[in-house]
């Protein structure tokens, strides 16, 4: 018979716990660090948007239609935003304003097209096209930019209304 060298067996068994470790255990060990990582990330915006949501909720609740001033001129105050924010390279395209008379107002409509403007440019822009309680947004679309993470492009309607006269 053969006589069992048990210092080679105990070697050869640490060998393969430590390949075992090495291959199997460290990589799930490190995918299940970043995955909590990313869950507690996830989580923070998940907060942040319910909160959006429940802002956007409050503020569209308002029954009563808020009217420009009879001064106020839509494209005169995009144009005076877009200059503001030194982004007038980046409109691929603005629509005139057109104009639909409702039964008591006149809707104005504007759109506007921008094309990789950074994203700290276009919540400036939002934030100006906020400030007016009178202005809304038909829509709004804003996609990023798979190689440039802080540069987005972005698709809005602003509608503004005013009194019949």
């Amino acid at each position: 018979m053969k006589k069992i060298n048990y210092k080679n067996l105990l070697l050869g068994g640490f060998l393969i716990l430590l390949l075992l470790y090495q291959f199997v255990c460290a990589p799930g060990i490190r995918k299940i660090k970043g995955l909590n990582k990313t869950y507690i990330q996830k989580q923070k915006e998940l907060e942040t948007l319910n909160n959006l949501i429940s802002q956007y909720k409050a503020r569209t609740t308002q029954s009563t239609t808020l009217f420009a001033p009879s001064n106020f001129n839509l494209y005169l105050f995009v144009s005076k935003s877009i200059d503001m924010i030194d982004s007038k390279a980046r409109i691929s395209r603005i629509t005139p304003v057109t104009e639909s008379i409702l039964l008591n107002a006149i809707e104005q409509h504007i759109t506007i097209g921008i094309e990789e403007i950074e994203l700290e440019k276009l919540l400036m822009l939002l934030d100006e096209i906020e400030k007016r309680d009178f202005l809304r947004y038909g829509y709004l679309q804003i996609s990023r930019n798979a190689q440039k993470p802080f540069v987005v492009k972005a698709e809005m309607e602003i509608i503004s209304y005013k009194p019949v006269q």
